[in-house]
Formats: structure tokens, C-alpha cells, sequence
């Protein structure tokens, strides 16, 4: 009956070096397998940063397109003005010296 027990105490032994081994087998698996998903992960990751960024420079670009043509339209109209306003004072300018020449030497 010793011997069956010491038997027994033996297999069971031997049972959980295989289970123990068989358990480290899984842990070094599964490790192994997190490490692949976490580089795809990242890598995805990284793709979707990559692209948002792209997104994100082309919405700013179209917004600084729209200021820029917002702008030039503006300045355009500011330039408009002032050669109005050129023009008009120019007339009185011309008349002004027209006057003052006619003024000092009078109409003969």
C-alpha cells in the first residue's frame, strides 16, 4: 500500500510538472500574442494619428484659403476707394492750381 501511495504522490508529481510546463507554455504564449496586438494596435493607431493630422492640415488650409480670398477682396475694395478718392482729390488738385494760376495772373 506504500508503494501505491509513493506511486501515486509520484504520477501527481509528474501531473503538475506537465501542468506547470503546460501553463508556462500558455503564459509564453499569450505573452507572445499580446505583443503581436499591440503592434497592431499601435500601428493602427499610428495610421489613424497620420490621418487625422491630414484631415486636420487640409480643413486649416481650406479655412486659410477662405481668409486669404476674404481678405484680397477686401483689400481690392480699400484699394478701389482710394484710387476714388485719388481721382477726386486729384480733380481738386488740378482746379486748384488752375485757380491759383488764373488768380495771380488773371484772365487776359
Amino acid at each position: 500500500m506504500a508503494h501505491e501511495i509513493l506511486k501515486s504522490i509520484v504520477e501527481a508529481e509528474e501531473r503538475a510538472g506537465q501542468i506547470a510546463k503546460q501553463a508556462a507554455e500558455d503564459a509564453e504564449a499569450l505573452v507572445k500574442d499580446a505583443h503581436k496586438e499591440r503592434e497592431v494596435l499601435l500601428q493602427q493607431v499610428q495610421q489613424q494619428a497620420k490621418e487625422l493630422m491630414q484631415l486636420v492640415a487640409k480643413q486649416a488650409e481650406e479655412e486659410s484659403r477662405v481668409e486669404i480670398q476674404n481678405i484680397q477682396k477686401d483689400t481690392e475694395s480699400i484699394c478701389l476707394q482710394i484710387k476714388e478718392q485719388a481721382e477726386k482729390k486729384k480733380e481738386e488738385a488740378i482746379q486748384a492750381v488752375i485757380g491759383r494760376v488764373v488768380g495771380v495772373y488773371g484772365s487776359r
